[in-house]
């Protein structure tokens, strides 16, 4: 059994599709643009298209910013940021890189390129503390509320129906939101971080059709006052 084991982990790289020196050298070379560690389990094509994501935005700005970026199943969940005084996280799904599904119908954007630029709009909010602001929670009406709570009259609460989402949590939110709010997509309207991580996203992208309404338009105002700094 010790040597099948051996032999099948021989095989194993040797059928890698991706040369091992090319990664170790993708990776140590991004560590020194960003100062960001990534997941040494990493391909090619994986690292390029998180590359592509940082190059979005200012590499001044967000060089050390994120500490390291790691693979991990997180079941429907696609990605999370965890910010931490010794440690700056983001975790992504694998799965992430083989959706078929493109933003905005858009072939330049599939959704694994939108979903790294969303977690790092998540680190862009921690630094800035945009969705925490009295003024972006103002623009829907944000609101705390306990999840065994009944929704007021003219409010509404974002309930999770996709599936394979356990590892996320509750499905409901804690936070609750004026109806007549406007949000880029479905999935901004969880709570104020989302809401700004996806309109930052959809800003990055030059989606700036997705602010409608007048609460579209004054989060694009702020969100236009962010690029300035990150992009």
């Amino acid at each position: 059994m010790k040597y099948l084991s051996t032999y099948k982990l021989f095989e194993k790289k040797k059928s890698n599709p991706n040369n091992q020196s090319e990664i170790e050298k993708m990776i140590e070379d991004f560590k020194e643009k960003y100062a960001t560690e990534l997941d040494k389990n990493m391909s090619v094509e994986q690292i390029k298209l998180i590359e592509k994501a940082f190059k979005f935005y200012n590499q001044k700005w967000i060089k050390g910013k994120i500490d390291v970026i790691k693979l991990k199943d997180l079941g429907g969940v696609h990605g999370r940021w965890t910010d931490k005084p010794k440690l700056k996280r983001m975790n992504l799904n694998p799965t992430i890189f083989k959706f078929k599904k493109k933003i905005d119908g858009n072939e330049d954007i599939p959704y694994g390129l939108f979903t790294i630029i969303h977690e790092i709009a998540h680190c862009v909010d921690h630094q800035l503390r945009v969705s925490f602001s009295r003024d972006w929670k103002a623009i829907s009406g944000w609101k705390k509320l306990d999840r065994r709570a009944n929704v007021p009259d003219g409010y509404l609460r974002y309930e999770e129906k996709r599936p394979g989402r356990e590892k996320a949590g509750h499905k409901l939110s804690n936070w609750i939101h004026k109806k007549e709010a406007d949000f880029v997509r479905k999935y901004t309207s969880r709570n104020p971080r989302e809401d700004f991580a996806d309109s930052l996203a959809y800003a990055v992208l030059g989606l700036w059709h997705k602010f409608k309404g007048e609460g579209g338009e004054k989060k694009a105002e702020i969100i236009k006052k962010i690029l300035k700094k990150v992009d």
